[in-house]
């Protein structure tokens, strides 16, 4: 609650295909992949998540933003881009050694502590506080 996450942000959707399913999961446990990832809210965290789903899923969507991140920090502040590029790049190859976490059925075990699904999913970084 520190963070002021709420699960029903994103608009409801209906469920009439498989596509449509994984959308509605993805949204409902954005967040949830934030915490166990231990990517921040902030604009490099979501560039990280999304570095870390484009490895997951290959959600295209994931590399429009990821773009537009690298975009703007050219125009903005070109000489962070090769910080930022290599942020992106740690985050998706731990998307890549991590298992799937669009398999995870968080709901069922809200009471596991987060050092267990982190030591379960592979979740290994520099940036993670136990």
């Amino acid at each position: 609650m520190r963070l002021n996450f709420d699960p029903n942000f994103y608009r409801s959707i209906q469920v009439n295909s498989d596509t449509d399913y994984l959308l509605l999961r993805l949204r409902q446990t954005h967040d949830i992949w934030h915490i166990v990832t231990g990517f921040g809210v902030d604009g490099m965290g979501e560039l990280q998540l999304k570095a870390f789903e484009l490895s997951q899923t290959r959600r295209p969507l994931a590399i429009v933003i990821i773009l537009g991140g690298l975009l703007g920090a050219l125009f903005s502040s070109p000489l962070s881009l090769h910080s930022l590029w290599k942020e992106i790049v740690t985050a998706y190859n731990l998307g890549k050694n991590t298992r799937p976490f669009l398999a995870q059925k968080w709901e069922l075990a809200w009471e596991k502590p987060l050092l267990v699904w982190r030591q379960e999913l592979a979740i290994v970084h520099s940036n993670l506080e136990n």
